[in-house]
C-alpha cells in the first residue's frame, strides 16, 4: 500500500515544480507589472512591451477605449492565483474618472506575461470575451427579427 501512494504523490510533486518553473520572483513579477502599467500610462497599447528585458507581455481586455490611466498604487502581493504571482492594484482612470481596485497575474519567466484577473480567468478556462455582433460558430448568422 505504502508504493501505491508514493507512486501517486510522485505525479503531484512533478506538477507542483512545473509550475514553480513558470512562477516569476516577486521583484521580476513587481517590476514588470509597473512597466505594463507604466506603459499604459505613456498610451502604448496592450501587447509586448517594446525592449523590455525579459518581454513583456500585456493582456488586459478590461480597458475602455479612450479612457487613460493617470495614476496607479500596487497596494500588494495576494493570495489567490493558482500559478504566478497575484497583486492588488488601485487604478486611477481619466475619461470618464473612475477608481478601480482590481488584481494582477504575472506569469512565466522570458516572456513575463501581465494579465488583469479576469482575462487570466477566461484564458484558464478556455474562454474568451465575444464582440455584441460577433457570428455564432459556423459563419452564419441568423437574419433578424422581421426580416423575410
Amino acid at each position: 500500500m505504502l508504493w501505491i501512494a508514493i507512486l501517486m504523490a510522485v505525479p503531484l510533486t512533478g506538477c507542483q515544480s512545473r509550475i514553480a518553473n513558470y512562477t516569476p520572483s516577486r521583484p521580476a513579477a513587481e517590476g514588470a507589472l509597473k512597466k505594463a502599467l507604466d506603459a499604459w500610462k505613456a498610451a502604448q497599447p496592450v501587447g509586448e512591451i517594446p525592449t523590455s528585458q525579459p518581454v513583456i507581455q500585456v493582456v488586459d481586455v478590461g480597458r475602455k477605449p479612450g479612457q487613460t490611466l493617470a495614476s496607479y498604487r500596487i497596494l500588494g502581493e495576494s493570495k489567490g492565483a493558482s500559478s504566478g504571482r497575484s497583486f492588488v492594484v488601485t487604478l486611477e482612470l481619466q475619461n470618464p474618472s473612475e477608481t478601480v481596485k482590481t488584481r494582477y497575474i504575472v506569469v512565466g519567466i522570458d516572456p513575463l506575461w501581465v494579465f488583469r484577473q479576469e482575462d487570466y480567468e477566461l484564458l484558464s478556462h478556455w474562454d474568451h470575451h465575444m464582440p455584441a455582433d460577433a457570428a455564432p460558430a459556423g459563419g452564419t448568422r441568423p437574419p433578424a427579427a422581421g426580416t423575410p
